[in-house]
């Protein structure tokens, strides 16, 4: 095979297509946390190139606007990646537990999600495998009563878009 040149978007979107085609299909959750995962990476990096918010910015804003003080972006990231189980599933240094404490489904719905926004960021929602996540969201996560409670949000908690 020779070398070719590939766009970081293009690997991004194939990597969150992965994670969400295992998620959908109940396989190989943990592969969906770490694509997801990598995805986000790439992805964040693309969204502040093009100077817009972040997901893991715009968490920072609303946990400013709900606790008065906004964390450190690197430390309340692998907070974030933490609770997801991402960073265990990537990394094991020679002080971590032989075993991993995890809600193995919700970490991956929740890395996904948070890779997906960024996404949505750069392409919108029109891709196939993201209108096929949000319809598992919206079936799941009693769709007509979330959008009852985002109408409800005051306009300076939403993410800004560019």
């Amino acid at each position: 095979m020779s070398k070719a040149t590939y766009h970081r978007l293009d690997i991004a979107a194939r990597q969150l297509e992965t994670a969400v085609i295992l998620f959908l299909s109940g396989r190989n959750l943990y592969s969906a946390i770490t694509l997801a995962g990598a995805a986000s990476g790439i992805l964040s990096q693309l969204v502040m190139n093009r100077g817009s918010e972040t997901f893991v910015d715009y968490a920072r804003r609303v946990h400013n606007l709900l606790n008065g003080f906004t964390p450190p972006r690197e430390k309340f990231n692998k907070r974030i990646n933490d609770s997801m189980g991402i960073n265990a599933l990537k990394h094991h240094a020679p002080t971590d537990p032989p075993s991993i404490d995890l809600d193995l489904e919700k970490a991956a719905e929740e890395a996904i999600s948070k890779a997906m926004l960024d996404y949505i960021e750069l392409k919108g929602q029109q891709d196939p495998f993201i209108l096929a996540f949000l319809n598992r969201m919206w079936l799941t996560k009693d769709g007509p009563n979330l959008m009852t409670k985002f109408n409800a949000t005051p306009n300076k908690i939403f993410r800004r878009t560019s």
